[in-house]
């Protein structure tokens, strides 16, 4: 849980900062590039949190076993 909460403000700070940057320079093929890699971020980050998710859910029944 801690890696999705630290994962989550990680996220946010990112994006809040290319998506600032992006719109300060203002040229669209910035603009493109930097919207593609924070949707691979985002994707990503939704993944790995449903992975550990997953995970701790597997170690806390094996361990009630």
């Amino acid at each position: 849980m801690d890696n999705i909460i630290t994962g989550a403000i990680g996220v946010a700070m990112f994006l809040a900062f290319t998506l600032g940057l992006a719109e300060s320079i203002g040229t669209i093929p910035f603009a493109i590039i930097v919207i593609s890699v924070c949707l691979m971020l985002v994707t990503d980050f939704f993944q790995s949190a449903k992975a550990g998710l997953e995970e701790e859910r597997q170690k806390k029944s094996n361990s009630s076993q």
